[in-house]
């Protein structure tokens, strides 16, 4: 049976619940995820989930491998 490959998140991020579109297209940007202006991912995986309590949105996004710092992509950063 093959090993399971595990790979972090390359940006991790946690945005108000209640925080507007471009507001929230502008955090993505500034924290390093290509997206476009609907929000979807210009490259890579973009995941979201919203929390438990309704109160934020947490996106992960998966660069695809050296797309974010020419490397394998494994830096991990939260904001």
């Amino acid at each position: 049976m093959a090993k399971a490959t595990h790979r972090k998140a390359t940006v991790t991020l946690k945005l108000p619940f209640d925080i507007p579109s471009d507001a929230e297209l502008t955090a993505l940007r500034d924290a390093g995820i290509p997206v476009n202006d609907l929000g979807v991912a210009a490259s890579g995986f973009l995941y979201m989930r919203t929390t438990s309590d309704y109160r934020s949105h947490i996106f992960r996004w998966f660069a695809n491998s050296g797309s974010m710092d020419g490397s394998d992509g494994e830096m991990a950063s939260m904001r």
